[in-house]
């Protein structure tokens, strides 16, 4: 049969486009398991009542407080993680410093280092202790034999494309294999209540390697974002079915290992001096405030046709944003090239930036300057009318935390006071021309 490597359709032919997701080339050839089929034994289970369990499963806590964070502030014993992101985003890095974090028994196997550079990797994070064995194996019948023997708290698998099993015909990381070791992997960790994180790889298209089903198998999933010439990571909880999945966790790629950042709003926003230009919102990853600077560059353009340029911003935003301008306000950009971008690379969606986009433009087209003291929070709507915008109530004590004297927001039916920050209310597009 034929197996799409996204969705995990099953089609008895191959074909160009998965008649399922309709993704292209996503058909993958899968043979049956040669492994030998045994005659079941049927047998009468005990149901459990849901009033006589009284047993609660062992929640372990990480010496990170981002960590925690991030897993619902928790490890549950016996929870299947899936850790995926680039190759170069500092998995394995995340996965041996929890030797450092923890003191329950763990043991890493890697194939795609040797026990002496895992152990070179050890001495570089400063972890001493001996609660951590190390393993360089890719035989999953060897790991499964070697975990029963030696029993452990936690078993980290790095990574899965690389593991294979005698049972499987097909070539480690094949759709085959991924999806047969982790079926067996999530046994295992169920049935001896050992917490196993599965480190995985994602495609150039940012989707996990392997089928899409192997999200579906495993308890948690999580996703490394960041950018290659910055240090900052950014790890995101897609799937937790013991916790929360509105949590980011934040942290710094430094010489040695990962630190937490406690105040990334010192992180993303030059606290130079006011330039033309610039200006400051606070976005919410998930349910987290974040000061963010927005840049943008009006020039008179030399050709027919105005050029637009986005970076780390959706480019039908920028778009919509300039229309309105042009057409609710003095504010004519249609013969200048307009740019803008997020400083630190930060890649944002939400409409909560729109003002702060709007002011920056505003700014650098009539050559005023915003001080980096007034902080800019609503969506722009079709019409030039400013529309309220989701947790800014969180948004509001982010910037009281900080030493901002103004938060520009839309006019709200519940009126909300602050003792440490002037609050400036708007609502029309053309009133920001006026604040400006």
């Amino acid at each position: 049969m034929f197996i799409c490597s996204d969705c995990g359709n099953e089609s008895i032919k191959w074909e160009g486009q998965c008649p399922f997701c309709k993704e292209w080339n996503t058909l993958k050839e899968f043979k049956e398991s040669k492994e030998k089929k045994w005659e079941s034994k049927w047998e009468q289970k005990t149901l459990q009542n849901i009033q006589n369990i009284s047993v609660k499963q062992n929640r372990i806590t990480s010496g990170s407080s981002e960590l925690n964070n991030v897993m619902g502030w928790w490890i549950v014993q016996g929870s299947i993680v899936l850790l995926s992101g680039e190759p170069w985003i500092g998995k394995s890095t995340l996965a041996i410093q929890l030797g450092k974090w923890l003191q329950e028994k763990i043991i890493y196997i890697s194939w795609e280092e040797t026990e002496y550079q895992l152990f070179d990797r050890c001495n570089r994070l400063g972890i001493t202790s001996k609660n951590i064995n190390l393993l360089s194996e890719n035989n999953l019948e060897n790991i499964l034999e070697t975990a029963k023997s030696n029993p452990c708290d936690f078993l980290i698998i790095d990574s899965i494309s690389v593991i294979h099993s005698d049972n499987q015909a097909w070539v480690s990381g094949s759709v085959g294999q991924v999806r047969y070791i982790t079926e067996k992997l999530v046994e295992f960790g169920k049935s001896t209540n050992t917490t196993i994180f599965i480190i995985g790889h994602i495609t150039k298209d940012w989707s996990l390697a392997g089928p899409k089903t192997l999200e579906h198998m495993v308890d948690t999933v999580l996703y490394f974002t960041g950018d290659k010439y910055d240090n900052l990571r950014i790890l995101r909880t897609l799937k937790n079915r013991f916790g929360a999945t509105s949590e980011v966790w934040i942290y710094k790629m430094e010489e040695k290992w990962l630190v937490d950042l406690k105040n990334p709003g010192l992180e993303f926003v030059n606290w130079d001096e006011s330039t033309i230009g610039s200006s400051l919102s606070i976005t919410m990853e998930w349910t987290r405030p974040i000061i963010l600077e927005t840049e943008s560059l009006t020039t008179y353009t030399k050709f027919g046709l105005p050029k637009r340029s986005a970076r780390w911003v959706n480019s039908s935003k920028l778009d919509l944003i300039i229309a309105v301008l042009g057409k609710y306000t003095s504010v004519n950009l249609d013969s200048h090239d307009v740019y803008s971008n997020i400083a630190r690379g930060m890649r944002i969606d939400e409409p909560g930036i729109d003002l702060s986009l709007a002011a920056s433009i505003i700014s650098s087209k009539t050559n005023k300057v915003i001080p980096k003291n007034i902080i800019f929070i609503w969506e722009i709507s079709l019409t030039g009318k400013i529309k309220n915008v989701m947790h800014i109530e969180k948004r509001i004590k982010e910037a009281e935390k900080m030493w901002f004297k103004k938060i520009v927001i839309p006019v709200l039916t519940k009126k909300i006071a602050s003792k440490k920050i002037e609050i400036v209310s708007i609502s029309w597009v053309a009133d920001l021309i006026q604040f400006i």
